[in-house]
């Protein structure tokens, strides 16, 4: 049986040709444009934020710059910090700051750009980071009262954390009053700092970190009759410094390191209505990486 077709506004191409051809192609089209599109693979989101100690190269002050940018982690990140987490936690932090920086300063955030930062700012760049990947609230489902024992679940906002900036990029280098009439000049650690100290952090003690962080961060001492002496990378000195000045030195390195401030960070536990102080590590802000 033959079948019936539809004819209607069908054209010859044997009594013109180029107006069938042209029937042809804008039928391609419609079939062409009624097929399923194929996925879109977007740039992951991301966000511009005010550095708290800002970028300064070669000792320029006035040119120190505090704008950077983040964006969201991706599957294929996750994938990077997986691999890196078997390196220990200083080429994991490396690949996470590596992977979710965009830009400092106007700059690609190259490595040898993120270990000019001051620590808080490197700080700032995680906080950030997360804020753009798993959003404002962090969630601890289970969490100790260290006052009541009691157990329950804690959302804190990343607002919640306090955020200290330096209002003078020139005060990466201070000064520091010892004892015997001696003062030591000291700079703030960077990334760089930072890095040489993960590397080790498996194999030495509190104590030993702290004698190659000072041997990285003074730059000199004043002795009480006015004399100075260059002592940066001198691990000797550091040794040889008091326990009182140390810890005077190590003192003002944290109060004067601008940034999130991770352990100020208090809430009211409503149920023995005692103030909970909260220690909030990189753990915490990228659980299950």
């Amino acid at each position: 049986m033959a079948t019936d077709l539809n004819t209607e506004g069908y054209i010859n191409p044997l009594d013109n040709p180029a107006a069938a051809n042209a029937q042809i192609a804008a039928l391609l089209s419609e079939a062409t444009q009624g097929e399923v599109a194929k996925p879109q693979i977007s740039h992951p989101a991301g966000g511009n934020f005010s550095l708290p100690g800002g970028y300064v190269r070669g000792g320029d002050y006035a040119s120190a710059r505090y704008d950077a940018e983040v964006r969201e982690l991706t599957g294929a990140d996750e994938e990077a910090l997986t691999k890196a987490r078997n390196g220990g936690i200083g080429k994991f932090l490396a690949t996470l700051l590596q992977a979710g920086t965009e830009a400092v300063a106007g700059l690609h955030a190259s490595p040898s750009v993120l270990s000019e930062l001051l620590l808080g700012d490197r700080d700032m760049l995680l906080l950030e980071i997360r804020r753009a990947t798993y959003g404002d609230e962090v969630v601890w489902d289970e969490y100790t009262c260290p006052w009541c024992a009691e157990e329950f679940s804690l959302t804190v906002t990343l607002d919640e954390i306090p955020i200290r900036r330096m209002d003078d990029p020139s005060k990466r280098t201070f000064e520091v009053t010892l004892r015997k009439g001696r003062r030591a000049y000291v700079r703030l650690p960077v990334g760089a700092d930072q890095e040489a100290l993960l590397a080790i952090v498996d194999r030495t003690t509190d104590s030993e970190q702290n004698t190659i962080l000072l041997s990285r961060c003074i730059i000199s001492v004043v002795e009480a009759d006015g004399s100075e002496q260059a002592v940066s990378g001198n691990p000797d000195f550091a040794r040889s410094l008091g326990l009182m000045d140390r810890k005077s030195i190590l003192d003002a390195i944290e109060k004067n390191q601008p940034g999130p401030q991770y352990n100020d960070v208090k809430f009211t536990h409503d149920s023995c209505g005692k103030e909970v102080p909260l220690f909030i590590s990189v753990g915490d802000l990228f659980q299950g990486l």
